[in-house]
């Protein structure tokens, strides 16, 4: 017992022997399971299962921004080729997002919108809707009559609002990279301290003013994307144990109704979800594991209007039953996206890089750059 407590379950990304790919997709399936609900019930959440279930998938968002963290941070540190880093945040990130965005616009919207297609097309809101979104702007903007059936049908695509936080981190972390202050493991501790502060205070004071909405959450998912960073710079201070996750966790509940309560929170998930990313699975289940495809993104961006669709064309459907619809649908939507989007996508990338004449170092074994990060 005492040799697994203290056992060091730190891993190394290099050797690709990780469960993270696989650990992605799992809470792409979580946040999807709790869509399943908001979607026919809306918000706020009430009822101890669904305020349960909204827990986990809070959870689980942050579990991507740790994760992302810690490899776009080891990816960071290793290559310091900022121009690499930022070709491979943008085909990681664009490439789906604008595939999704004109396959609602184009596709779904007229197919479910209540308005005559002549005033669907007149609609401003119609044609701004891809700019707003792929620009970020406005990620939960909605489509004119579209998905009225659901008390959520003002917004085409729920899980969108994330990936502004996901594009602001790879922006923080690609500046910190260009004035060198993104090298050592001690510069890394050093904002995550800073990072920690900031969610602290906002938290503890409030913020009101320009950009009241994106500050707050920016408090939220910063510290754990900084946590899951802290991880990596710190891996050769703090072994990573199970006693260490039972601590953490403890200390999380002892802080729960402090200002920084969420931030211990969000350590423990990462000691957590470290541990079961490096947690070595026998046999070919564990090679399975391993190297499942990584449909996470397409799973998360396309799960909202998958659910969206069937519950527009059976609105009485229970909860249950739609997210049993929902997930070999959005299941295969990943697939696909993956499939004909993600990857062509990456090759073409690659294309791009080679006709520039200069040779790309290639990524160490397991931080293929366009597998890590990304929510």
């Amino acid at each position: 017992m005492g040799r697994f407590l203290f056992r060091d379950g730190h891993g190394h990304l290099d050797d690709k022997a990780n469960n993270f790919t696989a650990m992605r997709i799992a809470f792409a399936l979580i946040v999807l399971y709790g869509h399943a609900l908001m979607i026919p019930l809306g918000l706020p959440f009430t009822g101890a299962w669904a305020v349960f279930v909204d827990f986990v998938v809070q959870c689980s968002l942050d579990g991507f921004f740790i994760l992302s963290g810690y490899m776009i941070t080891a990816s960071a540190m290793k290559s310091r080729q900022l121009g690499r880093y930022a070709s491979a945040r943008v085909f990681r990130i664009f490439p789906g997002l604008i595939a999704t965005v004109l396959l609602l616009w184009l596709v779904v919207g007229p197919l479910f919108t209540t308005l005559p297609a002549t005033e669907y097309w007149a609609q401003s809101q119609t044609w701004l809707f891809p700019l707003k979104l792929i620009s970020q702007a406005d990620p939960m903007a909605g489509l004119p009559g579209v998905f009225d059936a659901s008390p959520m049908g003002a917004h085409m695509n729920g899980p969108l609002w994330t990936i502004r936080y996901e594009l602001m981190a790879y922006v923080g972390v690609g500046l910190l990279m260009l004035v060198g202050l993104y090298r050592q493991n001690a510069q890394v501790l050093l904002w995550t301290a800073l990072t920690l502060a900031f969610g602290m205070v906002v938290e503890t004071f409030g913020y009101s003013g320009i950009g009241e909405e994106t500050i707050g959450t920016l408090a939220r998912f910063a510290p754990a994307f900084m946590v899951g960073a802290a991880f990596h710079a710190g891996r050769k201070f703090v072994r990573l144990t199970p006693a260490f996750a039972g601590l953490a966790v403890i200390a999380a509940l002892l802080t729960q109704h402090l200002p920084i309560g969420w931030m211990m929170v969000d350590i423990a998930l990462a000691s957590i979800y470290l541990l079961i990313g490096y947690a070595r699975i026998p046999g070919q289940t564990g090679v399975r594991v391993r190297n499942v495809e990584d449909i996470s993104y397409g799973l998360y961006i396309l799960h909202w209007p998958v659910g969206m669709m069937v519950f527009a064309l059976l609105p009485g459907l229970s909860t249950t039953a739609l997210a049993l619809i929902m997930l070999p649908l959005a299941l295969l939507a990943g697939w696909a996206l993956r499939v004909l989007v993600e990857k062509p996508a990456l090759a073409l990338k690659s294309r791009l890089a080679a006709r520039t004449g200069k040779p790309v170092a290639p990524a160490p074994s397991g931080l293929d750059p366009e597998r890590v990060g990304g929510v």
